[in-house]
């Protein structure tokens, strides 16, 4: 889109199907902009476990042992 050029649209001077066209492309590119925001923290998300994961991975590192167990009271 950055090789589009975007004209200024009056939207009082529209006619129905003009507004309704308007506004179907103004929400299609806000939710585009929301899930294209949502996509990237969410990979980030994932880029940041992986390599916390990764870096955990330690030879030197035993497993986690259960020490002690408790039962539930009822």
């Amino acid at each position: 889109m950055s090789g589009e050029r975007q004209r200024k649209v009056d939207f009082d001077r529209l006619n129905l199907v003009g507004k309704a066209i308007f506004i179907t492309g103004t929400t299609a590119r806000v939710l585009g902009t929301i899930f294209d925001s949502v996509v990237e923290t969410v990979s980030g998300i994932v880029r940041e476990a992986e390599k916390a994961f990764k870096s955990g991975l330690d030879a030197n590192v035993d497993d986690a042992t259960i020490l002690e167990e408790h039962s539930k009271k009822e």
